[in-house]
């Protein structure tokens, strides 16, 4: 063998040896890519949370702080009273509207007593209840009562009165019909003698000047007679007009406490809401603890600081709920989530090497977008539920706290390598064959 054949040996040996080490890592490489599958996921960040979030105390009404009962990272009972209000300016608003309301019941129950013409005054239940506590309240129905006495006597002397009146006058008309009945029988014996000597006058056995006396003495007793039936007719018409009075003074009295109530009604009930809305700001000068739990973010540190309406007092986060993990997942990625997904959680609080990854699975993926008020930017919430027995595997002494940072894991379809190395291309040729 010369030296020029053994170069040529030399050297192509190795380039088909090389060839066919690139033929095999090109062929095992796509082979592996086209496949194998590989487990994709979606990244997220996020931060463990109590269940329903924490629980933010405010106040509909504001007011002035009295008194503050709890401080930073207190623990509470559900219904504990936390800050008290000063209450002076609503008691002093519900003193008049209650000494106004008052005073309108107290008459109420007497003019619906004057209505229906009954002999005492039965007062609303509430202003006898007051009053038990209350001298002023029972001042103002002692005042009525005197009233209502003093009306029904006043009333009741008049129709005293009118009732004498109409007696005697009824005693004139007996008199009256007494005169009447002895004027007729008079007229009748006048009657029978002048037809008796008219009679003998016709004979020529009695004088004419006989029968003209008795013609007008006839004559003037039916007047005097007419002149007492006129007199009878209007001491009738008297008593009439008695009795019409007696009607209206009762249906007086009747009128103008109808009118009176229906005026006072109105009044009665704009007062009684005033007063149940004052009580009502009055309880919830009182805050008290919604739920159990923490004392977290107290907004009030001093007495006399003023609250204003509808400001949080502070935060509570409840113990006795569960701890949920709740990721922000970015708007690409929204379609790879759904319902019951497997998510591998880790929390950058432990240490990595002595804390493993834990399992848990989506429970809930919010249905629209949300805009960080910070950084502007969108995402999707997603809650995550740590599977049983997954908080056991812990490091002793590792306690999940609410706030903590953890990153998620949510695990989507499983592709192959090439599909991964390809995506990107087939992502640039779909939009750079469109025109803009």
């Amino acid at each position: 063998m010369t030296d020029t054949e053994a170069k040529t040996w030399s050297v192509k040996g190795p380039m088909i040896a090389g060839f066919i080490v690139l033929l095999l890592l090109v062929g095992g490489f796509g082979t592996w890519s086209i496949f194998t599958n590989i487990s994709g996921a979606v990244i997220a960040d996020g931060q463990l949370e109590v269940d329903r979030n924490r629980q933010i105390v405010q106040h509909l009404d504001g007011g002035v702080v009295s008194e503050i009962l709890v401080r930073e990272g207190m623990s509470v009972d559900a219904g504990q009273l936390l800050v008290r209000l000063d209450d002076t300016q609503l008691r002093s608003q519900l003193a008049i509207i209650e000494g106004q309301l008052y005073e309108i019941m107290s008459r109420r129950g007497r003019l619906e007593a004057e209505r229906d013409s009954t002999d005492d005054i039965t007062f609303d239940p509430l202003l006898i209840e007051v009053a038990a506590s209350r001298p002023d309240v029972q001042k103002l129905m002692t005042g009525q009562t005197s009233l209502f006495l003093a009306r029904r006597d006043s009333v009741r002397n008049e129709l005293e009165q009118l009732t004498k009146r109409r007696d005697q006058i009824a005693n004139q008309i007996e008199g009256i019909d007494a005169q009447r009945e002895a004027l007729s029988r008079q007229i009748d014996l006048i009657q029978t003698e002048l037809t008796d000597q008219q009679s003998l006058l016709d004979k020529g056995l009695a004088q004419a000047s006989r029968v003209s006396a008795l013609r007008r003495e006839d004559a003037r007793m039916s007047g005097d007679r007419g002149e007492l039936t006129a007199q009878r007719a209007e001491a009738e018409g008297r008593v009439t007009e008695i009795d019409i009075e007696m009607l209206k003074l009762g249906t007086a009295r009747r009128e103008e406490a109808i009118t009176t109530l229906r005026d006072l009604e109105y009044r009665e009930l704009e007062l009684a809401e005033q007063r149940r809305a004052l009580l009502e700001q009055l309880d919830r000068l009182d805050i008290r603890a919604p739920v159990a739990g923490v004392v977290y973010d107290l907004q009030v540190f001093a007495e006399r600081s003023v609250l204003r309406p509808a400001d949080p007092v502070l935060y509570l986060v409840p113990q006795d709920r569960p701890l949920i993990i709740a990721a922000r997942i970015e708007p690409i990625h929204i379609d790879q989530l759904r319902m019951d997904q497997q998510v591998n959680v880790r929390f950058a609080s432990f240490d990595q090497r002595s804390t493993p990854e834990l399992e848990g699975r989506v429970t809930q993926i919010s249905p629209d977008a949300f805009v960080d008020q910070t950084t502007g930017r969108s995402f999707y919430r997603s809650e995550i539920v740590l599977n049983d027995g997954e908080r056991d595997k812990l490091p002793e002494g590792a306690h999940l706290i609410p706030g903590m940072p953890i990153q998620a894991y949510i695990k989507t379809d499983d592709r192959t390598p090439m599909a991964y190395f390809m995506r990107p291309f087939i992502e640039y040729f779909a939009k750079a064959f469109r025109e803009a």
